[in-house]
């Protein structure tokens, strides 16, 4: 019975999406219903009906994106990617550390089906809906951390899906009952709130809010450059050197003071547990400004986030 109530679901989404661009044919969207098999190449070796993905959420209060690697149960009646945006909806594990979901509550994913190389992914009307923590009148500050938070959301199912080679774009779906206007896309409005029903694109791999080396090295230089201590310490690696926190922020108050930073692409290693990124450093000297051009920012793996030795992080502080 439960199979019968999905499937006419899906047909529902059908109909409703007629007259959109790119709407999923009769013979793709049955795929949610019956392709219990199918698992990404992924998962070669690993125990059927699992699979192995990195899950994107969000890291502390930036506005950064990190995974946490995470075996994932595929039921038999589901496909591997509805199975990976319910992991997203459920939030990350109790050993995520900053990790934080990112998805309105009360929201649930209600059919997934591909066409080509672009998802469609069916969310019920809460997805349009206000955080927990969004009641009342907003300030401008908390609109626009709200927006930052939906952003995010966003792109957490496109870099979590494209990751897992299941797809090359991502197209939302809000099933929003009898509200619903002539499309079931995602309208702009959802971002800030604003009603603005002008149709989003479908979503394309945002590398901007990932933590990759380069993203993590521009993190840990801006966290230097406005003394941010805190934000600082959070991306230095654990080890025997790094002392507790306190003891932490005054020896990086006693490093130098940088004022400007480039930095390059960055590479990683074959082992993928350790980059480089170059960087070139501008600190405040006694007679002007100090460049230190071409310095190796070297990270290492941690968790899965990459982060800065404590001896490397003082080392480049005190250059001068």
């Amino acid at each position: 019975m439960k199979a019968v109530r999905r499937w006419a679901l899906l047909m529902l989404c059908a109909l409703l999406l007629s007259g959109c661009a790119a709407t999923p044919p009769e013979s793709v969207i049955r795929k949610d219903t019956e392709a219990a098999a199918l698992i990404s190449a992924d998962t070669e070796g690993l125990a059927p009906g699992t699979l192995l993905a990195a899950l994107y959420f969000r890291y502390g209060a930036t506005a950064y994106l990190a995974p946490q690697v995470r075996l994932i149960s595929v039921q038999r009646d589901e496909t591997p990617e509805r199975a990976l945006v319910q992991a997203l909806l459920e939030g990350p594990s109790g050993a995520a550390g900053l990790l934080t979901a990112l998805f309105p509550p009360e929201t649930q994913v209600l059919a997934t089906a591909s066409q080509g190389d672009t998802l469609f992914i069916t969310f019920n009307d809460a997805f349009m809906g206000r955080y927990a923590d969004e009641s009342g009148e907003l300030s401008a500050a908390a609109q626009a951390e709200g927006k930052l938070r939906r952003q995010l959301c966003l792109d957490s199912l496109s870099a979590t899906l494209t990751e897992a080679g299941l797809c090359a774009r991502v197209q939302v779906l809000v099933y929003r009952g009898a509200s619903q206007g002539t499309s079931m896309r995602l309208p702009a409005g959802f971002l800030d709130q604003s009603g603005n029903e002008t149709l989003l694109d479908p979503l394309t791999r945002n590398e901007e809010t990932l933590l990759t080396p380069h993203n993590t090295a521009r993190v840990i230089l801006e966290a230097w450059m406005n003394q941010d201590w805190a934000a600082l310490y959070d991306f230095t690696a654990r080890g025997e050197d790094r002392p507790r926190e306190q003891a932490a922020y005054d020896a990086y108050a006693d490093g130098g003071t940088l004022v400007g930073f480039s930095l390059s692409p960055g590479t990683v290693a074959l082992d993928g547990q350790t980059a480089v990124v170059g960087a070139g450093l501008t600190l405040l000297g006694e007679a002007g400004d100090s460049p230190v051009p071409g310095y190796p920012l070297r990270l290492i793996r941690e968790d899965g986030l990459w982060k800065m030795k404590y001896e490397d992080l003082i080392r480049m502080m005190d250059q001068d």
